[in-house]
């Protein structure tokens, strides 16, 4: 097997907007362990330019808001043994996959994390002659920046620790905040030492409990005294469940083994998982920037197994966590992972049908039990027609199709959580000015979940309610304002709001009024079932090119999640030599090898997905069954088929700095002479190969089925 681990580097956007966990994670590992830096914490954690305060084992990767998790909070000190101490400057950083090391400073301790999926291990090298110890914070919890909104602050409201022995502690905390909701959540943990425990401390928080072994409430923390012991090795179990499950997982994944063989373990499956896509050819940073993408595409959700990790409920069915969440991976991440691993992305979608059989309704984001703030509208909707489309097995697609109707036609008791603001959207047509925010994005995105419920409905033979739902998707353009050429606000009796300026948005555009994290400029883009009819609205191809030229001459393109998709829209306009260099100048700008390499929110694979897509060739349309294709930037990508044994071979033989643009293409032999493949047609095995140029040719100019306006 390759060592394909050797191209990640975790520390890859970890700084700027990126918020990229640099600690030891394996994919959809519950324990992603790693660094937490002195107040204010971004939602990782992690700033380069910040002291450490330790080392904890529960984290998001690439979140954007407030603060959640870095609960379990593991600090080793030396000197008297103490609960307070000052954070450490930091030396010798270094990270790989499934690895994290680094030397605090002035302390002097030599800091080594590695994990398994439960599990995190931790080994400390003190000075000798020192007196050591390890700080355990069971009401850590990442603390966002103050201008945060409040209801995204975070923090501790009970638990408790124990020593149980001279070599184990055992403990629970309880903890609410954090973006997307406010309920309260629990992280139960179970540490093993390997040298006993000669000096306890308890406290909640800055009181001391003398003279116990266990210490309960808000704020609790231990310290456990080691004398003069040069090396400490510990593992501590993480459970959502119970202190039982944590003592488990350790005796399961980590007793009797090296911090070493630990290391080499999680080495061994980052290169197993990286095996499912080989690239050859590229430059380094390329390699580089794609194996690091890789392992970001599957740090999140988290696995919690069947009947083992969830705590509201059994039901006989893998759950995950942190989908944190679908708005963002619903873009192009699920439908990447639907390539390499369909089997993976069938048992995610069959854990948000089992939380809606739960709960009642699809959820939008589910994190830490619950569901969370729903930004538009039911991205599952969008995920549960794209499988069906591109022939997932193992899904309950008739099932699926009653949870998406119930969001479109049972009013939601609380769409802050799940379903939609339906009353308008279903009696007038639009939604409203009287949804006080995101009105025209949630439009939308309610009119786009309308198709993919009428296109599932259509592939299970249901031909009445495909009709209705196809007829509902219409009502998409019901806020077009023709005068402006872009969607536009409209009050309760139809008149338009104004004054409105398609390029405006708040400054903090999550709170806009009109449109969530963006403007009418970019939002008028994401007509995903109808860009044929969005092309016609502005002019004609000519016109629609020359509208995309202008957005991103005039800067309103960046790496947000809800317009990556827009380079590929010159497709549509039979012109994939502009996609070509509008995605090649994308990848240039807004990804680098760097600690800031990532110019906004990684999103849960959603940055990842574009990076690989892209200079792989081939990149999804959301809720279709869909690939675009532009010039790789590899000469050879070799695609494993889920567990088939069949692969997709992309070879380019050209590929490099001056191959851009596609001159000519086959599929498995047969000319291909169009820039979009069906799911269908790779899906049991093909080579496709791109013959590169240097200058813009004359191919691809057929434009894809537009369901809408213009289908196959």
């Amino acid at each position: 097997m390759s060592d394909l681990a050797k191209w990640v580097d975790p520390f890859i956007g970890v700084d700027g907007c990126g918020n990229c966990l640099c600690g030891p994670h394996l994919p959809y590992s519950l324990v992603r362990l790693g660094p937490d830096v002195v107040y204010p914490q971004p939602s990782s954690g992690y700033r380069s330019n910040r002291p450490i305060v330790g080392f904890s084992h529960t984290h998001v990767s690439g979140t954007g808001g407030g603060g959640r998790y870095g609960n379990v909070l593991m600090t080793p000190i030396t000197g008297p043994l103490r609960i307070g101490f000052d954070p450490y400057e930091r030396q010798d950083e270094r990270a790989e996959a499934g690895y994290y090391a680094v030397r605090l400073a002035p302390a002097g301790i030599e800091v080594e994390l590695t994990v398994t999926p439960r599990v995190g291990v931790h080994r400390y090298r003190f000075p000798r002659g020192v007196e050591s110890g390890v700080v355990v914070d069971v009401g850590a919890v990442i603390q966002p920046p103050e201008w945060m909104p409040v209801s995204e602050w975070a923090y501790s409201i009970g638990g408790f620790a124990e020593f149980i022995s001279d070599t184990e502690i055992v403990g629970r905390g309880n903890y609410r905040g954090g973006w997307g909701h406010t309920f309260p959540y629990s992280v139960y943990f179970y540490a093993r030492f390997d040298r006993p425990i000669s000096q306890r401390i308890l406290a909640n928080g800055t009181r001391y409990v003398p003279g116990q072994k266990v210490v309960e409430g808000p704020g609790v923390k231990v310290a456990a005294g080691f004398g003069d012991v040069g090396e400490l090795n510990v593992q501590v179990g993480v459970s959502y469940v119970s202190v039982a499950n944590a003592r488990r997982s350790v005796e399961r994944q980590t007793a009797g083994k090296t911090f070493d063989a630990v290391r080499a373990d999680a080495r061994h499956t980052w290169n197993q998982a990286l095996s499912r896509i080989a690239v050859e050819g590229g430059s380094e940073s390329q390699k580089t920037l794609f194996y690091t993408s890789f392992s970001r595409l599957i740090a999140m959700p988290s696995d919690l197994g069947v009947d083992d990790e969830n705590p509201a409920w059994t039901s006989g069915v893998r759950h995950f966590t942190d989908y944190y969440c679908l708005w963002d991976s619903v873009r192009n991440a699920n439908s990447l992972i639907s390539l390499f691993d369909p089997e993976t992305e069938a048992a995610m979608l069959n854990c948000l049908l089992d939380v809606q059989e739960h709960i009642g309704w699809l959820p939008d984001a589910w994190i830490a039990g619950h569901s969370a703030q729903i930004q538009g509208g039911s991205s599952a909707d969008i995920l549960l027609c794209e499988a069906a489309l591109k022939g997932i097995e193992g899904i309950d697609y008739a099932k699926a199709l009653r949870a998406m109707r119930k969001n479109a036609e049972v009013e939601s008791p609380d769409p802050w959580l799940y379903g939609r603001h339906l009353k308008d959207y279903r009696d007038l047509g639009y939604v409203s000015t009287d949804v006080r925010k995101s009105c025209v994005s949630r439009h939308l995105e309610y009119a786009y979940q309308d198709w993919c419920i009428g296109r599932l409905a259509e592939h299970l033979g249901q031909a009445e309610v495909a009709k209705r739902y196809y007829a509902s998707s219409r009502k998409v353009w019901n806020l077009w304002r023709e005068e402006l050429g872009f969607f536009a606000p409209r009050r309760p009796d139809g008149s338009w709001a104004g004054p409105f300026d398609p390029a405006g948005c708040l400054p903090d555009s999550w709170n806009d009024p009109f449109f969530y994290e963006g403007t009418s400029w970019q939002w008028s883009f994401s007509v995903h079932h109808d860009f044929a009819g969005l092309i016609a609205r502005v002019g004609g191809p000519e016109a629609f090119v020359r509208r995309l030229d202008g957005f991103f001459e005039r800067g309103y393109y960046h790496s947000k999640e809800t317009i990556l998709h827009v380079p590929y829209l010159y497709i549509y306009a039979g012109r994939p030599d502009k996609t070509a260099e509008r995605v090649r100048w994308a990848l240039e700008r807004y990804f680098e090898p760097t600690r800031d390499g990532i110019k906004d929110n990684e999103d849960m694979g959603c940055q990842s997905a574009f990076y690989m897509g892209s200079t792989m060739g081939l990149y999804p349309v959301m809720g279709q069954d869909l690939w675009l294709l532009t010039a790789p930037a590899f000469a050879r990508t070799t695609v494993q088929l889920g567990q088939s044994g069949r692969q997709l071979v992309i070879e380019a033989p050209q590929a490099g700095p001056k191959g851009h643009y596609i001159a000519s293409a086959t599929l498995d032999g047969r000319p291909l002479d169009r820039a979009w493949l069906r799911h269908g047609e790779i899906v049991g095995g093909a080579v496709l190969r791109f013959e590169l140029s240097e200058t813009p040719a004359d191919w691809g100019r057929q434009p894809p089925p537009s369901p809408l306006s213009n289908p196959e």
